[in-house]
């Protein structure tokens, strides 16, 4: 009887190598954004312009990643987005910067500048960008086989219909 538990028991491999994990708490998804940022002094953080979107209702859990990409322009037809953080730099050495951060309830983006940014209305007024929420279940796989700041394979990565994204003006 004791040689045939220890069969059982030497035969029975306990190797969760190749155990993928699912979120099933939130799903990868998009909402985009057309806003023009907003002065705002007030808070803790000093003089700012900001764009703040609610995305609680998405399903976001406090360990979920978001990327945020802002609509750069238009190539052959094509929306070309370029991911924030990014600075823009121009010849005569001024410069623009967008930065965002996040919590599970909502995304904040920010422009600022070495100027006053609200003399170039084109990287202050109606700005278009991407929000791309990603289940933290993807993150505990360790080094991603995908480049975030290609939005188009972060969404072919994720498997995430771009026809469907969701639209916010």
């Amino acid at each position: 009887m004791l040689a045939f538990v220890s069969i059982f028991t030497v035969s029975c491999d306990n190797d969760d190598d190749n155990v993928v994990y699912v979120d099933n708490d939130t799903y990868a998804g998009v909402i985009e954004i057309t806003r023009s940022f907003q002065y705002n002094s007030a808070g803790n953080f000093g003089e700012q312009h900001v764009i703040r979107q609610v995305i609680g209702q998405y399903g976001m859990q406090e360990s979920d990643k978001v990327l945020v990409y802002r609509l750069k322009g238009v190539y052959q037809g094509a929306d070309v987005w370029e991911q924030t953080p990014k600075t823009i730099y121009f010849l005569n050495g001024n410069e623009v910067d967008y930065d965002f951060d996040f919590t599970k309830n909502d995304v904040q983006i920010y422009v600022n500048g070495n100027y006053d940014v609200t003399t170039t209305p084109a990287y202050y007024n109606n700005q278009t960008f991407r929000i791309v929420l990603v289940p933290a279940g993807y993150l505990n796989k360790g080094t991603s086989p995908v480049d975030y700041s290609d939005y188009n394979a972060v969404i072919k990565y994720f498997n995430i219909d771009d026809s469907k994204v969701v639209k916010i003006k």
